[in-house]
């Protein structure tokens, strides 16, 4: 008598993996437009309807399936550290192709995100347009999934292990994260990383560097020290060299105590003092940087969380996202040979890593849809 149900269960699974497979399919295809295939499959599915908006008093580009009013389930994207923002590509197709697929998708783009700026006021209007979203009568059973890349991907899950939003998380897909600010900050400066009691050698590239320099300057309190500091490292190319150079030859003398802080931190190299220097940092400081580190949250976070990492990724150690996956329940995570950091890589590996990154997109879709 129980097998019945248990077969039962069995093919709606197995259906339900069949639809979110071909629907992944039919959003690639119609989202990137290739010749023919494309023109051919929006003969069948309608082109979705994009706009430029605002949610949640934050910039947005909004995509819908080409029919209907909806309710449809939804997903809010958050793009990378580029300086296109929103408005790169690789985002725009990531939006049609999941209106293709039946969803309301919305890339938000909170402030500072495409500069690599996390900041607690950034993180705080990211909640804002996400809960926005979620809200709105064209989102079914005001529940969103989220989507994130590198830097976006940091704050996806920071607003999913958020208290107030996480019932209303469906599922949740991110793409090379930084899940740890303090390891970052330790081995960004001094080129090594921590692992148990031993100091291992790990080197950042400096883009990343640059990027956690105007995080931890964005974490100074409003005032002239963090204005002078933040327009001088937005004003560094994202990708020159020693981005940190700057600061170590920085005057200190007429700097307040916390902006002399950061820079001391930011300066050093030696890894025996920088305990003793992240200590040194105001409290209100070290609260952000632990607040807007993802693992430690990460047991708040209840919806399935597909976690996609390089195993060598050129800016942060895998070992950052293991202690993630080890600390979040709802984890799972996947490892691909042929990533070095949110960008490909042509090799032999290509073909498995396609084949794993199908099944992550696939399990995300079926999630978004049973609206669980």
């Amino acid at each position: 008598m129980s097998r019945r149900p248990n077969r039962r269960r069995r093919t709606r699974a197995g259906r339900g993996y069949a639809a979110a497979q071909a629907r992944l399919l039919a959003g690639i295809v119609a989202g990137y437009d290739p010749p023919l295939l494309g023109t051919a499959l929006r003969a069948v599915t309608g082109r979705p309807r994009v706009r430029e908006s605002s949610v949640g008093g934050v910039p947005a580009t909004v995509a819908r399936p080409a029919r209907g009013d909806g309710p449809w389930p939804t997903v809010v994207l958050l793009p990378g550290v580029t300086r296109r923002g929103r408005a790169h590509p690789a985002f725009q197709g990531l939006a049609r192709a999941f209106a293709v697929t039946g969803h309301l998708a919305v890339v938000v783009e909170p402030e500072g995100i495409s500069v690599g700026e996390l900041t607690s006021t950034g993180l705080r209007r990211a909640r804002g347009a996400v809960e926005a979203v979620a809200s709105r009568s064209d989102a079914r059973g005001r529940r969103i999934a989220l989507a994130g890349v590198s830097g976006g991907a940091t704050v996806a899950l920071l607003v999913a292990a958020d208290p107030s939003l996480a019932e209303r998380v469906s599922g949740i897909v991110v793409l090379a994260p930084c899940c740890d600010l303090e390891e970052a900050l330790r081995f960004v400066t001094t080129g090594v990383r921590r692992d148990g009691d031993v100091l291992v050698p790990f080197a950042s590239g400096d883009f990343f560097k640059l990027v956690i320099a105007r995080c931890a300057v964005g974490w100074l309190p409003p005032g002239k020290d963090r204005e002078v500091l933040r327009s001088h490292l937005l004003s560094l190319d994202d990708y020159g060299p020693d981005p940190l150079g700057g600061l170590r030859a920085w005057p200190r003398d007429e700097l307040t105590a916390p902006a002399r802080a950061v820079l001391e931190l930011l300066s050093n190299d030696d890894p025996l003092l920088f305990d003793d220097l992240i200590a040194r940092l105001p409290a209100e400081i070290r609260a952000d940087m632990h607040a807007l580190s993802p693992l430690a949250g990460a047991r708040r976070i209840v919806a399935p969380v597909e976690l996609v990492v390089p195993r060598a990724d050129k800016y942060i150690p895998l070992e950052d996202s293991l202690a993630f996956a080890e600390a979040c329940p709802s984890a799972r995570l996947t490892i691909l040979e042929s990533l070095e950091h949110a960008v490909p890589t042509i090799s032999v590996t290509g073909a498995r890593d396609l084949a794993q990154l199908n099944g992550v997109f696939v399990r995300f879709l079926r999630e978004s849809y049973s609206g669980r």
